[in-house]
């Protein structure tokens, strides 16, 4: 099984994705997670990329899509979090499916209101150590693998100046992969300003 999530920054896709990797053994491609990590070791493609992400901004696609699909050839279900973005990544990506025989089995979109993700953004924190996020609201914070509270920051794109240059950005860019994937009769709408139980349950539903 092949799985697309998509929706803005925000909209509870990473807390999901880790649910679902769990409970359908599928194998967990977040771009998000990739270029932070080639950010963290000062790489090349880390370097061009950390100035687009920190003023809100897509990464463009040339840098993106040749690092997806290099991932994606030995795997054999796959969860993209964050890819594809534009209809450019699309159409690539689909182009190499169709070359490797396989499909994408769903399309899942995380719908909620714009007013309540700048909310949300601007409440989270993040862990330096394993990329796990909280909200500052919460009570608790707890890593898997021990991460300590002077761990936790606030990453440059969930900073107010950059949150909405990051949701102009989405609309104008990524909202269009709605009707393509409406159109291939692939996407199902997910309310996730919901519960996170809820949301789950939500979604089960659908892959069930």
């Amino acid at each position: 099984m092949n799985i697309i999530l998509l929706g803005p920054p925000g909209s509870g896709k990473g807390t999901q994705s880790q649910k679902l990797v769990e409970k359908y053994k599928l194998s967990h491609i977040s771009t998000g997670d990739i270029l932070r990590s080639q950010i963290a070791n000062k790489s090349d493609l880390g370097s061009k990329a950390k100035n687009y992400m920190e003023k809100g901004e897509l990464v463009p696609d040339n840098l993106i899509i040749e690092m997806v699909l290099k991932t994606t050839e030995s795997i054999e279900s796959i969860l993209l979090d964050g890819f594809p973005r534009t209809i450019n990544q699309a159409l690539s990506l689909e182009k190499e499916m169709n070359i490797l025989e396989k499909e994408i089995d769903h399309v899942l979109y995380f719908d909620v209101p714009f007013e309540d993700l700048i909310n949300r953004l601007s409440k989270r924190i993040s862990c330096k150590n394993c990329s796990k996020t909280f909200s500052k609201d919460d009570k608790e914070y707890f890593c898997i693998d021990g991460c300590s509270f002077q761990d936790l920051y606030q990453r440059e794109d969930d900073k107010p100046s950059a949150i909405s240059k990051r949701m102009d950005t989405y609309k104008e860019l990524t909202e269009p992969l709605l009707e393509f994937y409406k159109t291939k009769d692939l996407l199902k709408k997910i309310n996730a300003n919901a519960s996170i139980v809820e949301v789950s349950l939500e979604i089960d539903k659908i892959l069930q």
